[in-house]
């Protein structure tokens, strides 16, 4: 236990730039979910980093450690508590099928490959992935790669040259910002989710002959709205035009058969409707991917980033295969979801906070200014509870209260937020 303190403390001093992290001095602010112990299974030197437990007054910063897998009750810095945060939507992290996947890939092919697909570096477990999400999303063809985060690089430069002017909602995730920019093509933004501005914009920028690309979130994951996309597609018919759905939050969760807001909003994908999704949210696994025809996945294997970046590591591909699977075999957890998303909703709207109707399990509202938000973060940890407090993009300028909602959240837990925040409301 000592080299896991020294490691600790060394890892911690060298990312900040400090010299050394002492003590804590004993602090102990951390409560658990059920009376206020220590999770006995949670390691020990997490109390002899400094800054480490809530409030923590040092350079180092209130950072949240996260010592077991992410599900409905986690153990962060030392405690468990009910936990509202990540994006794990099913649980499936820590699922014991999945889990056991991952081992058996690990014993049998290693980390991964290391090499380039484009050599030796395709093995049944990637292929199999591949797969297994044409077959999910009824599509022709799949490509895999590493990171979710270059969906809309990958949908960018895969789609140049089907389009001259491209047109990216205004709160677009960061990662849609930088695909697009990888175009090396113009953009413009337009208006959060509005369709009307987006006709005007279309009428004012486009020239004579030019083709649109619209690049938009599916689900905007501050607020957890989706995109109005049937609007989208009548407004970019008469142009032509394309539409790239970075789809992160909405896949496994939305729709009758989880394929995201495009089966959500009874749309089909299609060469002018193309979504791309992850693998890290609601499949329990990692990395990035494109579901379309051949002829699109042909040419996202011409792209740098097939040849060019690592493979995800090939246990944790197969952890996705077994994820998607138990996705695809049991709709009931999506079914739970919802239920369970309606009854946070209602909850919260019950206290007096303003609330979408949108059912993505993302539930986010605002109380008072930013320090006032952070204050309750941190009562509601005292109590057991945690959510997140977020400037995440689309957020205001003074942040919101964020909670994210599991098909495996129990009454009990739902309980317990909604009780401990009415509590703080007063």
């Amino acid at each position: 236990m000592a080299d896991r303190r020294e490691f600790l403390r060394t890892a911690a001093a060298g990312a900040f730039g400090l010299k050394s992290i002492g003590r804590s001095g004993g602090r102990d602010q951390g409560r658990t979910f059920a009376d206020g112990e220590r999770d006995p299974g949670s390691p020990a030197y997490v109390e002899d980093v400094e800054g480490l437990k809530l409030g923590g007054e040092t350079p180092y910063g209130d950072m949240f450690i996260m010592e077991s897998a992410p599900g409905p009750e986690t153990v962060i810095n030392g405690r468990r508590y009910v936990y509202f945060g990540g994006t794990g939507y099913f649980a499936l992290h820590a699922h014991p099928e999945v889990i056991a996947a991952g081992v058996e890939a690990f014993r049998t092919y290693g980390l991964h490959s290391a090499t380039s697909r484009t050599g030796f570096g395709n093995n049944p477990v990637l292929l199999a992935c591949e797969r297994m999400l044409a077959d999910f999303f009824g599509s022709e063809e799949a490509v895999h790669f590493v990171s979710g985060y270059f969906d809309s690089l990958v949908l960018a430069q895969a789609l140049s040259d089907r389009y001259d002017l491209a047109f990216v909602d205004e709160t677009a995730h960061f990662s849609v910002m930088d695909g697009i920019a990888s175009a090396r093509k113009p953009f413009v933004t337009f208006r959060h989710r509005d369709p009307d501005d987006l006709a005007r914009k279309l009428r004012g920028e486009l020239k004579p002959g030019q083709r649109p690309l619209l690049m938009t979130d599916g689900v905007f994951p501050t607020f957890g709205v989706m995109a109005p996309l049937p609007d989208y597609v009548k407004i970019l018919e008469p142009y032509g035009g394309t539409i790239a759905v970075d789809d992160c939050h909405g896949v496994g969760v939305l729709g009758e058969n989880g394929r995201g807001t495009i089966e959500h909003f009874g749309l089909r994908m299609g060469e002018r409707l193309i979504m791309a999704g992850t693998l890290s949210k609601a499949f329990g696994g990692h990395g990035g991917f494109v579901v379309g025809s051949r002829a699109l996945c042909a040419k996202i294997r011409t792209l740098g980033i097939y040849p060019g970046a690592t493979q995800s590591p090939t246990p944790a591909v197969a952890v996705s295969v077994k994820g998607i699977e138990i996705v695809k075999a049991r709709p009931e957890m999506r079914a739970r979801l919802w239920a369970n998303v309606a009854a946070v909703k209602d909850g919260i709207r019950k206290l007096g906070f303003a609330m979408n109707d949108h059912p993505m399990p993302i539930v986010t509202w605002a109380m008072g200014t930013g320090e006032d938000m952070k204050k309750t973060q941190r009562a509601l940890m005292d109590r057991g509870v945690v959510v997140a407090y977020s400037q995440y993009v689309g957020a205001p300028a003074g942040g919101v209260l964020r909670a994210s909602i599991f098909s495996e959240h129990t009454p009990a837990h739902i309980d317990r937020l909604l009780t401990e925040l009415a509590r703080l409301r007063g």
